[in-house]
């Protein structure tokens, strides 16, 4: 068995625990079984710098907790719980920030151990922090001013985060092992040096592009196609992963939210993916938008057309693109709803998307012809939801919504209307 200082050299794992640290947006520390930092802390977060700035000798404790240091009631465990159990252990420090621990072990031998978060999992308490500002000798609205830009990361997602994180680690640690794992390691930096001349050309293409563009005055308007495109992938890439795990999901219910989450969030990828390569990127098409927003709900919910018909008709109405994803989010909502509760089977039936400009503001309305408002209501009171969500994002837009009864054929439906403020002025030519 090699040494334990050549497994936990930090040489070999700077690279990936930096990648990995800036990717996911969190701090991460390789340290000893001990708890004792080896090499850097990777991606620090600003509020735990100003906290290690301000308190210059640090007590014994924890790398990631503001309390470290603060006696045997505010000391934290995490480190050593997880080397005891063998598994992932989240923990909170006073302030609030949350970090999990994860050992690395070969066999039944423990080497180390990865830290991964200095971060929230909620909204950040003030008094928490205020107390945190004054045993650090800060400014508690500094404190907060810091701290409130931060955007929290769930607990659930922060242990997807450290799974991964410990996959990446156990590998690292696999591969500094023996002659043929030695071999594997030399092929995946054969690939990782292939992938940074392919990035190196990649910079070299872009650069070239650059300098095109500042003769041809459209920098600004590719590289924000250019955004649009990597966030759309981003988005895909997450909502896959939804995917899969909802596919591996033992619990119905929760197989059902995640799909409904990976749906939500192929919802806001499809505006960066119509975005990208159009002419005007101040604004979104919002009726092609929905047309193509609905039709992937049909398919999804595997919906056969000629029971249930479906029409977009929006005009050529275009919206920002702030307010085109909180709308587009809505529609989705109720069009998940009605396929799911208003056409219980062999029930045929439609849906009729419609709207436009008004003065002022923009009026948009979804009606369908299913069983109507009482058994709608009674579906939603089983799974409210989706409608705090669908409330929550008519306050974004400053809008309100209507629910009333339906007059349709074969069956009375329910008509929703939202309405919401215009951003663009009638005679601005982006608005046609």
């Amino acid at each position: 068995m090699e040494a334990q200082g050549e497994l936990l050299n930090p040489e070999s794992w700077a690279q990936v625990l930096e990648l990995y640290a800036h990717a996911m947006g969190i701090a991460v520390a390789l340290t000893d079984h001990a708890g004792d930092l080896i090499g850097i802390c990777h991606n620090p977060q600003p509020i735990w710098r100003l906290a290690r700035k301000a308190k210059s000798e640090w007590g014994a404790g924890c790398l990631f907790c503001l309390n470290s240091g603060r006696g045997p009631s505010g000391s934290c465990t995490a480190a050593a719980d997880a080397l005891q159990t063998g598994s992932m252990v989240l923990t909170h420090d006073y302030a609030g920030f949350a970090h999990v621990a994860l050992p690395l072990a070969l066999g039944d031998r423990h080497f180390g151990m990865l830290l991964a978060g200095q971060v929230f999992d909620h909204y950040p308490e003030p008094l928490a922090l205020e107390r945190a500002a004054k045993d650090l000798g800060l400014s508690a609205q500094g404190f907060w001013n810091i701290a409130r830009l931060q955007v929290p990361v769930s607990g659930s997602n922060l242990r997807v985060y450290g799974s991964l994180l410990l996959t990446l680690g156990r590998a690292v640690l696999d591969q500094s092992y023996g002659r043929v794992l030695k071999r594997r390691l030399a092929a995946s930096d054969a690939k990782l040096q292939s992938a940074n001349q392919e990035l190196e050309q990649a910079n070299s293409n872009l650069r070239d592009k650059v300098a095109a563009l500042d003769k041809s005055n459209g920098e600004k308007d590719v590289l924000l196609q250019e955004v649009h495109h990597r966030v759309n992938n981003n988005l895909q890439v997450i909502a896959s992963l939804l995917r899969l795990q909802a596919e591996f999901a033992e619990n119905h219910q929760v197989a059902d939210a995640l799909r409904t989450s990976q749906m939500r969030i192929e919802s806001m990828a499809l505006i960066h993916a119509q975005l990208y390569g159009a002419d005007d990127l101040r604004q979104v098409d919002f009726a092609e938008y929905t047309a193509r927003l609905a039709n992937n709900f049909l398919v999804s919910y595997g919906v056969d057309r000629a029971r249930i018909g479906l029409s977009v008709e929006l005009g050529g109405l275009k919206l920002p693109v702030d307010q085109a994803i909180p709308a587009g989010l809505i529609l989705g909502e109720l069009i998940s709803n009605a396929l799911k509760y208003a056409f219980p089977e062999p029930r045929r039936g439609s849906i009729r998307i419609e709207g436009g400009r008004s003065g002022d503001r923009i009026e948009l309305v979804m009606r369908d012809d299913g069983v109507g408002i009482a058994q709608l209501a009674d579906a939603q009171r089983r799974k409210p939801r989706g409608l705090k969500i669908i409330a929550t994002l008519c306050r974004q837009l400053r809008g309100t919504l209507e629910q009333t009864q339906g007059a349709g054929e074969p069956g009375p439906g329910v008509v929703f209307r939202i309405s919401f403020p215009n951003q663009v002025p009638d005679g601005d030519p982006s608005s046609s």
